[in-house]
């Protein structure tokens, strides 16, 4: 059996990182259920500051859980794959019990 390579598990602890924070899985949620929510969106469903939606966003685009699409003056974000859904509801399932 081989070990991981340490580059890799420096990424995968910085993701962990970011998924460390309650408004961050929430955000995770609300994407994972509407696909694709604005900015405005997702601070008004959260009832946050533009500012702290805007800054939970960007931790999570930096390591690659979420996708911006600009459509005009807004930008969009959607969840960037399949794998992001796995992870938050095996976490999630875990916290359960």
């Amino acid at each position: 059996m081989s070990l991981t390579d340490f580059e890799l598990l420096d990424k995968s602890s910085e993701t962990l990182k970011v998924l460390a924070h309650p408004l961050r899985l929430a955000i995770i949620e609300l994407l994972l259920k509407d696909k694709r929510l604005s900015v405005s969106d997702i601070y008004e469903a959260l009832e946050i500051e533009q500012s702290v939606a805007s800054y939970h966003l960007k931790n999570l685009r930096i390591v690659n859980l979420v996708v911006p699409n600009r459509i005009g003056t807004k930008i969009f974000y959607t969840i960037k794959n399949e794998q992001v859904s796995n992870v938050f509801y095996s976490i999630i399932k875990l916290c359960e019990n």
